[in-house]
């Protein structure tokens, strides 16, 4: 018995490391097994311990991203206690809803699964597990979420012959992902270019070098954008366009004018200044008369700070989806591809593709992108939704 909870720790590590390997996104699913490890568990100390050792190794990126991010603001101790904090926030509704009883668990397992995917603890509910129904259920959607909780109820009520009839579900949906049909021919005409900036920051001071810089690059993909095409461009790539910098606003309105002639747009990150309002993170349109599509959870301490009047608006009610080139659009932009929440909002408005946008310069070596890029993939795989995203890195 005394060997078996640092196997389970053990476990729980490795299941949250399978997260932010590129190109072997299906290792995800071990992540499903985390709850279950949950389960085998022989108390609750070594039941939380075992759910913060997989959140802990998921988020990995963070003491080192965070350190970047805040190196300019914060002590070097920080980024680790917050990288520790959120592990422990995101352990918690597992360590208190355990127990011994299966028939308890069959119940408050799916309790913790909601817990530390929906607000207020689902502003920092990275990893989830629910994402690994994108791996297990393809093409399911809601009935593929449904039918993973089920699956892991089951295993803990030894109800064998529902866990071999899900595993059946799940055999099948995969086979029948691997023979997707072709996308819609209109699916071809969305496409995403990365960008390279170094410290392209959220609400920064204003730099004529570097704004101009970012300007003359969308004004040459703006000049190489085919008639018919719309292509997304990264989270921020947009500097904003300050009181006395008509030169600016005048190229971008040209920009936006030549693109909406030949039939095309360019959807890009930029700051959106509402006047008597806070500071939007937002992609926009040139090309295209759609609103601004703001982001819903920006970083919280980071860029949302709402006990603070310097602070990026947040709508973490908001549906995440708009409009663009005749197109309903659900949209992720950068740490929203963390969450679960937002998806799930998302996808209830029945879009059409899933458009992400990220910036991650102070994150590029580390795991952080691609976890976000993971998510991303696995929601549109188990919506069967296209995805196009965009990071600068």
């Amino acid at each position: 018995m005394s060997a078996r909870r640092p196997l389970l720790v053990a476990g729980g590590a490795l299941c949250g490391f399978a997260w932010g390997h590129e190109g072997f996104t299906w290792l995800i699913g071990l992540a499903a097994v985390m709850p279950l490890l949950w389960h085998w568990s022989t108390s609750r100390r070594w039941a939380g311990v075992t759910v913060l050792a997989y959140y802990l190794a998921g988020s990995r990126g963070l003491p080192f991203g965070a350190g970047i991010f805040f190196a300019e603001s914060a002590p070097v101790w920080f980024s680790w206690a917050l990288w520790l904090a959120a592990g422990s926030i995101n352990a918690l509704p597992w360590f208190l809803l355990w127990s011994q009883n299966p028939r308890r668990q069959a119940w408050t397992m799916p309790v913790a699964l909601a817990l530390t995917a929906l607000p207020p603890l689902g502003f920092i509910g990275w990893t989830h597990p629910l994402t690994t129904a994108g791996v297990v259920f393809p093409e399911l959607g809601f009935v593929g979420l449904a039918l993973l909780v089920i699956g892991l109820v089951a295993v803990v009520l030894s109800s064998w012959p529902v866990v071999a009839t899900v595993a059946g579900v799940a055999v099948v949906a995969n086979v029948c992902a691997a023979q997707w049909l072709k996308p819609a021919p209109w699916v071809a005409t969305w496409s995403a270019q990365n960008t390279h900036f170094a410290r392209l920051q959220t609400d920064a001071k204003p730099d004529l070098l570097g704004d101009g810089k970012r300007v003359m690059q969308i004004l040459m993909i703006a000049g190489q954008v085919e008639p018919g095409r719309v292509v997304v461009l990264p989270e921020t790539v947009l500097p904003r366009v300050r009181q006395g910098n008509e030169f600016a606003a005048m190229m971008l309105a040209d920009v936006s004018a030549r693109l909406k002639a030949k039939g095309s747009a360019i959807l890009v990150g930029a700051e959106v200044a509402v006047p008597g309002r806070q500071l939007q993170n937002a992609l926009v349109a040139l090309g295209d008369a759609s609103g601004p599509l703001v982001q819903r959870v920006p970083v919280p301490i980071g860029m949302w700070r709402p006990w603070a009047a310097e602070s990026i608006a947040a709508d973490p009610l908001g549906s995440g989806v708009g409009q663009v080139a005749g197109r309903k659009v659900a949209y992720s932009i950068c740490y929203e591809q963390l969450l679960v929440f937002p998806f799930l909002v998302s996808m209830t408005h029945g879009p059409d593709l899933i458009v992400g946008a990220a910036n991650d310069w102070w994150a590029r070596d580390t795991s952080i992108p691609t976890i976000q890029g993971q998510a991303l993939d696995l929601w549109g795989r188990l919506f069967d939704l296209p995805v196009v995203s965009a990071t600068n890195i």
